[in-house]
């Protein structure tokens, strides 16, 4: 987790130490971070990959469109829909950027009762990290994130945590005052580069 992190957000030495609610704290001299997780994943989607990976469908499928808090499937509708293996109606335009936008607010936006729930502990300063992990075609996170970054002040997101940071295995976007997205790049190679 911490290889994600953007190196000037953090002061050394530092800990960090997995608890509950939230999810972990970075104990550094600078002061104390409270970090809560998530990933943002269909149910209907992982619950489709446990199918996959037992030897349901094709290797190769096309992405599905999915809706965020749509209803649970049943296991015959996934196996249907995994077998059938429907292209669907595809994306078209900017409609990856404002799917991935709505989807990242829908996972956010249900972390902020939590966070802000008895028995929370708050600290200094909070952070959200939110593992992408929602299916859609390419992304353009510039773009992207000029679509969430409403978003997120209009649920009052940053009332609740200081940061939020959603990353997936190449990129991470950080939103605070303003969105910055950086790449990532794998421990032992050049450093993160912001965009």
């Amino acid at each position: 987790m911490l290889a994600t992190l953007p190196i000037e957000r953090l002061s050394f030495p530092l800990a960090l130490t997995h608890s509950d609610k939230p999810d972990f704290l970075l104990a550094m001299p600078d002061g104390d971070v409270g970090i809560e997780h998530t990933e943002a994943v269909p149910e209907n989607v992982a619950r489709a990959e446990f199918l996959r990976e037992k030897g349901l469908g094709p290797d190769v499928y096309f992405t599905p469109h999915v809706v965020p808090g749509e209803s649970r499937k049943t296991a015959a509708e996934l196996r249907s829909e995994i077998e059938a293996n429907a292209p669907g109606t595809g994306w078209v335009g900017d409609s990856p950027q404002r799917q991935w936008a709505t989807a990242m607010a829908h996972c956010i936006k249900e972390k902020l009762p939590k966070a802000t729930a008895d028995g929370f502990v708050r600290y200094p300063a909070n952070w959200l990290i939110v593992y992408d992990n929602w299916p859609l075609p390419a992304v353009n996170y510039a773009k992207a994130a000029s679509y969430l970054a409403p978003l997120l002040a209009d649920m009052n997101a940053f009332s609740v945590f200081n940061a939020i940071f959603i990353h997936d295995d190449s990129k991470m976007c950080e939103f605070g005052e303003s969105p910055i997205i950086r790449v990532l790049v794998k421990p032992g190679t050049e450093g993160n580069a912001a965009l």
